[in-house]
């Protein structure tokens, strides 16, 4: 959907789901595409505004940076995921979709409208690539190409989904012109693009639903996380202390921990003790296949970890490792 459209459909279902009146002005040169207003209740709202199709998580921390200009920032989107929508609202980012849900707090002012449904849009077969299982199935792929050519019910059974997932969502992916068949052999192509495909709707479909919770570490074992002696791939770090782990870089302030374990079992071996605002976010480790490190998870989900927390520095080694793990498959 390109700029005009997106502008004109939010601003008419702006209007009526809320009876919020918007004029739209584009302007030529500088940080932003244009400038809204809004009249409500005899008063004016003023944004200076980005517009895009789709709101993703490497773009977030640019807007978050932008200079203010005096007017504050709306962000006008074809559709905003969940996640990256608390992140804004975390920020007092305002945003309005094309389907009219709207956040913003201006001064005084409070809108916020979450309940209208996603604007229809063709479905297509590609989309099962981008699922729960089809992120599974990719991560395999992406992890290690060979499994593109070995039988079905291998490649299900290593991706720990079902064995009828397979065929639609290799066939979804060539129709996203991301397999070809080469020398008699299925292989990836676009995998740049791929990958960071990958690490968005893994962040915003798949991460979510695998939350265990969020834990604590006795004071001696967060002193000393890299001696803590997980049961061989029962536990694997993620996030900044595996990011530290694979690049020596980033010294971590939240932990991300990937287990088979149940809570019962974080707590009896590891005595990592459940708590709302715990440093440790534990998730369930969805993969079956061995990482070489033994240590972390697979690179390209600690670079989707990385990516998602909108810190500066995580996004820096993010690109380090995306340079020393992932660009040498590419």
């Amino acid at each position: 959907m390109n700029k005009e459209n997106i502008i004109h459909l939010a601003i008419e279902h702006l209007f009526k789901t809320t009876g919020i009146k918007a004029t739209w002005k584009e302007t030529v040169g500088g940080d932003f595409d244009g400038v809204l207003t809004m009249n409500r209740e005899g008063k004016k709202l003023v944004f200076n505004v980005d517009v895009k199709n789709e709101l993703r998580y490497h773009q977030l921390n640019t807007i978050l940076n932008k200079e203010r200009t005096g007017k504050p920032i709306l962000i006008i989107a074809s559709k905003i995921f969940a996640t990256i929508k608390e992140e804004l609202r975390k920020n007092e980012v305002a945003y309005l979709e094309a389907n009219g849900n709207v956040y913003i707090k201006y001064e005084d002012t409070l809108i916020w409208l979450a309940g209208n449904k996603p604007l229809e849009e063709k479905k297509v077969k590609t989309n099962r690539a981008f699922t729960k299982t089809g992120l599974k199935v990719l991560l395999l792929y992406l992890n290690d190409a060979e499994w593109l050519n070995r039988p079905y019910r291998q490649t299900a059974e290593k991706a720990g989904v079902a064995l009828g997932a397979i065929p639609p969502i290799t066939a979804a992916l060539k129709e996203l012109g991301y397999l070809v068949n080469m020398n008699n052999k299925i292989r990836l192509v676009n995998k740049e693009e791929l990958i960071k495909r990958w690490a968005e709707a893994y962040a915003d479909k798949l991460k979510p639903g695998i939350k265990l919770g969020n834990f604590m570490l006795d004071v001696r074992n967060e002193q000393n996380w890299k001696q803590i002696d997980w049961i061989g791939e029962q536990a694997l770090w993620g996030g900044e202390p595996a990011a530290d782990l694979l690049t020596n870089y980033l010294n971590p302030q939240e932990f991300t921990l990937y287990t088979t374990q149940n809570i019962k079992g974080l707590i009896k071996n590891y005595h990592l003790l459940p708590h709302e605002n715990g440093r440790v976010a534990v998730y369930e480790k969805f993969w079956k296949f061995p990482d070489e490190t033994q240590k972390t998870a697979p690179p390209l989900i600690v670079y989707a970890d990385l990516m998602h927390t909108n810190d500066n520095r995580c996004i820096e080694t993010a690109n380090i490792i995306y340079e020393q793990y992932l660009r040498k498959n590419i």
